[in-house]
């Protein structure tokens, strides 16, 4: 059903039990992500588009409705099976940091690596590799707590790029920061996007931000709607 590299949703729902009510996110939702592509989601505060994105990441199951990851449909997978697509071929960035704080900045980037059972020596060296893509090399012995946000937020995207993922899904990756801090996230997520091959889908709030996408969508009401044609950035 889908194309290496490409993410596609069909006939997405998600609705949550509120009491004796049922909250509809969204539902009937069609989703295709190109190989390639850089994609913004974007919309009010409450729309759906975290949600969104954790169902096409596999870490939150829809309602109704198949995801696919590639030629691989992940909607049902088994645990165990579907954390480590997840390890292997999806990077994720968080609005908010989320490094181990009593482990150093390279420790948090080659944790994806060691967990997968990468021999530590070599884990640290490609996460030394990948600080260097995000301008903190020299920051690598620095346990987690002692950066700045801006920092923590460029080894989370280190981090993300560490097990050479096909895809990167960044939920609000500059919420959380300063405008100067922002403004690089952004300059970096666009870069390690061609560096890399990558395939990407970022949600944020910031249109500005958005409008750096070859693609933008806005989820309002339950629905998808385009915002721009698609163009080349």
């Amino acid at each position: 059903m889908g194309e290496a590299g490409s993410i596609r949703g069909i006939q997405l729902a998600r609705r949550y039990r509120a009491g004796e009510l049922d909250l509809i996110v969204f539902s009937g939702l069609d989703i295709m992500i190109a190989p390639g592509e850089r994609v913004a989601i974007t919309g009010e505060s409450g729309a759906g588009k975290s949600t969104l994105l954790h169902v096409l990441a596999g870490l939150d199951a829809p309602t109704a409705g198949r995801v696919f990851l590639g030629e691989t449909e992940i909607t049902g997978l088994p645990g165990e099976r579907l954390a480590a697509l997840r390890n292997q071929q999806i990077g994720f960035v968080w609005q908010f940091s989320t490094l181990l704080p009593e482990f150093t900045a390279e420790e948090n980037v080659g944790m994806p690596l060691l967990i997968r059972g990468e021999d530590r020596s070599r884990a640290l060296r490609l996460a030394r590799r990948r600080l260097a893509e995000v301008g903190l090399e020299a920051r690598a012995r620095h346990l987690g707590g002692e950066l700045s946000g801006g920092e923590q937020q460029r080894v989370v995207l280190a981090r993300a790029l560490a097990a050479q993922p096909r895809f990167l899904l960044a939920d609000e990756p500059t919420g959380n920061l300063d405008s100067e801090s922002a403004a690089r996230v952004m300059d970096l997520l666009e870069q390690v996007h061609g560096d890399h091959n990558l395939t990407t889908v970022y949600v944020t709030h910031n249109l500005d931000y958005a409008k750096r996408a070859s693609r933008v969508i806005k989820l309002e009401l339950g629905k998808l709607i385009p915002l721009v044609q698609e163009h080349h950035v």
